[in-house]
């Protein structure tokens, strides 16, 4: 069976890491199905307007037997997921076990999660990596790790494998696909918006245990986590055991040196003013990537230079 003979169906394609990987999946040759109320045009993709907990989803995956469910259909914001836990279990663990269900009940075989480097919390390494003992701080990184384990107990009870993939910071944009929802999530979009816009800009603590007082993270291109989907689809189809995988650059940045680069690149000063710690960031969160490229074939392309220069652009055409 060659690729324009299997069927992927993806929740969440019209997101921001959904739409690139729509399109990679697309030029890989895959018939993609697109499951999310936000509707997106994309050449090559069938979408089903409406989101998870819909009625309709379990007909949509009988009708559509797609060969493998890519799910990245989620609540994303941990300040939100502290404030309004209830709704973050009901998106992220409930409609996900719906979703499992449906897909197993419907013979799909491979199943990739949206997982999140939030479930390592403050670990004691430098690099996170998967051997790491979970320690989710918030509801959100808690409802991605819960899924894990219910990935875990399907595999062990049903012919079914599954890559789990731990994303840190997905950023940038690929050929005119960016983040448009809600930019205040994201660093990288608030700094070059708050850049190009002359607004200010407010750093969450700068009294971390870090070189540099700020907050630590592993900044990932967007086409480097949507390429990931791919290669664990890939992994998967080849019959490749069920594992977790690090996707990202394989090393952190700090906030102060993301400010210096968007700075740098916007040949400006950005106005910066230092506010209170938030509930539930992690001091420091870097990927090792190890596994991913032994076990994928998955490295990333693409560098912190790149991924602000790629947002900048994205940005400056709107």
């Amino acid at each position: 069976m060659n690729n324009e003979e299997k069927t992927i169906l993806v929740t969440g394609g019209s997101g921001f890491i959904g739409s690139v990987t729509c399109k990679l999946l697309v030029d890989s040759g895959y018939n993609v199905i697109n499951i999310d109320r936000v509707k997106r045009q994309q050449e090559g993709v069938t979408q089903y307007p409406f989101d998870i907990d819909n009625h309709q989803l379990k007909g949509v995956i009988e009708l559509t037997k797609p060969d493998a469910v890519i799910h990245l259909a989620a609540d994303h914001s941990v300040p939100l997921s502290i404030q309004d836990p209830a709704s973050t279990y009901a998106n992220n663990v409930a409609n996900s076990i719906s979703l499992l269900n449906h897909s197993i009940n419907a013979g799909v075989k491979h199943f990739i999660f949206s997982s999140s480097s939030s479930v390592y919390g403050d670990s004691e390494t430098i690099l996170n990596a998967e051997s790491d003992i979970p320690n989710p701080k918030t509801p959100y990184g808690r409802s991605k790790l819960i899924i894990e384990n219910v990935l875990k107990d399907y595999a062990d009870a049903y012919e079914f494998n599954f890559a789990s993939l731990r994303y840190f910071n997905a950023a940038g944009s690929y050929e005119g696909l960016g983040y448009t929802l809600n930019p205040k999530q994201h660093l990288v979009p608030i700094l070059v918006n708050a850049g190009l816009n002359d607004e200010v800009f407010t750093i969450n603590g700068e009294d971390y245990e870090t070189p540099d007082g700020t907050c630590i993270r592993d900044y990932t291109h967007v086409f480097d986590v949507a390429s990931a989907h791919v290669s664990a689809l890939n992994y998967l189809m080849d019959g490749g055991d069920s594992n977790i995988f690090n996707i990202g650059g394989g090393s952190g940045s700090s906030i102060k040196q993301v400010i210096a680069e968007v700075e740098k690149q916007l040949e400006k000063e950005i106005n910066v003013e230092v506010g209170p710690k938030r509930d539930g960031d992690a001091e420091r969160t870097d990927a090792n990537i190890v596994k991913a490229f032994e076990m994928l074939g998955w490295e990333p392309q693409n560098t912190l230079e790149e991924i602000v220069a790629d947002e900048i652009a994205f940005q400056s055409k709107k």
